[in-house]
């Protein structure tokens, strides 16, 4: 047969990933991104590896989709944690796209940047091609969706407080995230807040680094993350259920901040009065990075989710595959790449006839595929977020002794099930 050809749409963790992974098993491959960066909200994350996210990533390196992992790794910018955090690193951001980049072009990825894919055409739940940039007529033979969960103007103003303006997205600039597979007609699904509005508030707030006190940059800079306590009066555990990322609630009681290259991150706040933030010592003439509404609200994510199987192929189509956090409530970095290299694989061996990979559930990252999955489908249980790294997923994983950081052991454990670079193989 004539050589594969798959189409990704999104250009973040979990598209790259994807998009490499396809690549490795023997398809042609072009990656859309509508910004003029990769890497999505990765470009201001940062925070790897901590927790439950040691095993997965360790887990993807034995299973043959470590790129993503390996090139973090090799901007590796500090080795620290915030509360409740233990074995993490932190990668430099101002790096990321960059790296990005060059590890897409060294696989031998088609990439098509500032091409933001506006419509589609599916024909029985068979996609036959898309449109980008309003003009072009794109067709493969497999396509994969992983536009992200976030914005945009429309859903930040429907659910939030209006564009928020954040870097990672830039909306006015490239237009709103667009999904395929929403298009195409798969039912959509959301979270849901306590209060019944759909979707979580961003979980981040970025301060120049410049605007900290010169004893307080010097710590940071040097633990590369610290946890301040928060006083008594300024705790408000109300955002705990509104926010979109994981979290101890005892995070709730910090500014967490890390130090992740250009910019100082706080994670968990969602959103911080800049008049209170400024009476915490340290504070007292910090702006906002990002969003530049840090102190009034936060970005929208966690809406328009689609349902899929445990290969990520989407319901209800022979030909379009799902990847990050638009194939189910996972959250993370570490979760999106897992999807990503999963997803990518498995597209190219559904369009060759041949049996997708279902990882098996002793394996923490088939668990994580099969349970979100599952969650998906239960009342109520999009309403929170899973990851590897903290809240109820990584309690699972301690309850069945599968988390640990022996990282010989986790090899061992996929060389035991054969799986060892099964998403390093050709397929075609």
């Amino acid at each position: 047969m004539s050589k594969v050809r798959v189409a990704v749409v999104g250009g973040g963790f979990a598209g790259i990933a994807a998009a490499i992974s396809a690549k490795k098993a023997g398809a042609d491959v072009v990656l859309f991104e509508k910004t003029d960066m990769l890497a999505g909200s990765g470009l201001r994350a940062g925070r790897m590896n901590f927790n439950g996210k040691l095993v997965a990533a360790e887990e993807a390196k034995a299973l043959g989709g470590g790129d993503v992992f390996e090139a973090l790794e090799s901007i590796l910018l500090h080795r620290g944690n915030i509360v409740d955090e233990l074995h993490g690193y932190i990668y430099d951001t101002s790096k990321v796209d960059t790296v990005m980049q060059r590890l897409v072009n060294e696989a031998g990825v088609e990439l098509r940047i500032e091409s933001r894919v506006d419509d589609v055409e599916n024909t029985g739940g068979v996609i036959k091609s898309i449109r980008v940039n309003k003009k072009e007529k794109v067709k493969a033979d497999v396509f994969i969706d992983s536009p992200g969960t976030s914005g945009g103007m429309n859903i930040c103003k429907r659910y939030g407080q209006g564009c928020i303006m954040c870097i990672c997205y830039r909306c006015p600039a490239y237009g709103d995230r667009f999904s395929i597979a929403t298009k195409a007609g798969a039912p959509s699904y959301n979270r849901v807040r306590p209060d019944g509005t759909p979707g979580a508030v961003g979980s981040a707030v970025l301060i120049n680094k410049t605007t900290l006190a010169p004893d307080l940059l010097r710590r940071m800079e040097k633990e590369g993350a610290i946890g301040i306590p928060l006083p008594k009066e300024l705790i408000d555990y109300s955002k705990e259920k509104m926010i979109g990322g994981v979290r101890s609630r005892r995070q709730m009681e910090y500014i967490n901040l890390v130090d992740i290259g250009s910019t100082a991150k706080c994670v968990g706040l969602g959103y911080f009065n800049l008049r209170q933030l400024r009476s915490i010592p340290g504070f007292e003439y910090a702006q906002y990075d990002e969003p530049m509404a840090g102190g009034k609200f936060n970005k929208i994510s966690k809406v328009d989710m689609c349902a899929r199987d445990n290969s990520l192929k989407v319901e209800g189509f022979n030909n379009l595959f799902a990847a990050g956090e638009k194939c189910g409530p996972g959250t993370g970095i570490g979760e999106c790449i897992l999807s990503g290299f999963v997803a990518g694989h498995n597209a190219v061996r559904v369009a060759a006839g041949k049996a997708p990979v279902i990882l098996p559930r002793e394996t923490v990252s088939g668990d994580f595929i099969a349970y979100t999955g599952e969650k998906m489908k239960t009342p109520g249980g999009l309403n929170q977020g899973y990851s590897f790294g903290m809240g109820e997923f990584f309690e699972r994983m301690k309850d069945q002794g599968v988390y640990t950081t022996d990282v010989a052991a986790i090899h061992k454990k996929i060389n035991g099930l054969q799986l060892k670079g099964v998403f390093a193989k050709k397929v075609t």
